[in-house]
């Protein structure tokens, strides 16, 4: 007889071991996700934003440099792009793609200085030789 007790569980109140999370647990870690998720969003549009500005600027300078070249090889005269002008015909057969404005709506123009230097602005905003400060700060 004594045999068969040592089979019988002494405490028979034994506690069930349950798995999982309990629900102040998920309230907790979806609170911090929340925290972080509002810290987060912020930074990232911002990044984004001056993502897209630095593209302008170097769209502005492969412009410039098209502008440029074609100046060298008697492509262009200073005439036609005496004042701000949007980029003609000439300068985008010389470019493998147009590039866009990505950072404000508009699009990009070109004027040559008697000096021969190329100055690329969208709208009124200078973005080449020196981009002008709060560009796509909108």
């Amino acid at each position: 007889m004594s045999n068969i007790l040592k089979w019988i569980p002494k405490n028979k109140t034994n506690k069930i071991k349950r798995k999982g999370f309990t629900l102040i647990e998920l309230i907790i870690v979806i609170s911090i996700i929340g925290i972080l998720a509002v810290i987060a969003v912020p930074k990232f549009s911002g990044v984004l934003r001056d993502a897209k500005v630095k593209a302008d600027v170097a769209s502005a300078k492969v412009i410039a440099d098209a502008t440029y070249a074609l100046i060298a090889k008697d492509g262009i005269t200073k005439a036609t792009y005496a004042n701000s002008t949007e980029i003609g015909s000439e300068i985008t057969a010389y470019m493998q793609v147009l590039p866009v404005v990505k950072a404000v709506t508009g699009k990009f123009s070109v004027k040559i200085a008697t000096d021969d230097n190329v100055e690329v602005s969208v709208g009124a905003v200078q973005l080449y030789p020196t981009p002008e400060t709060g560009y796509g700060n909108k």
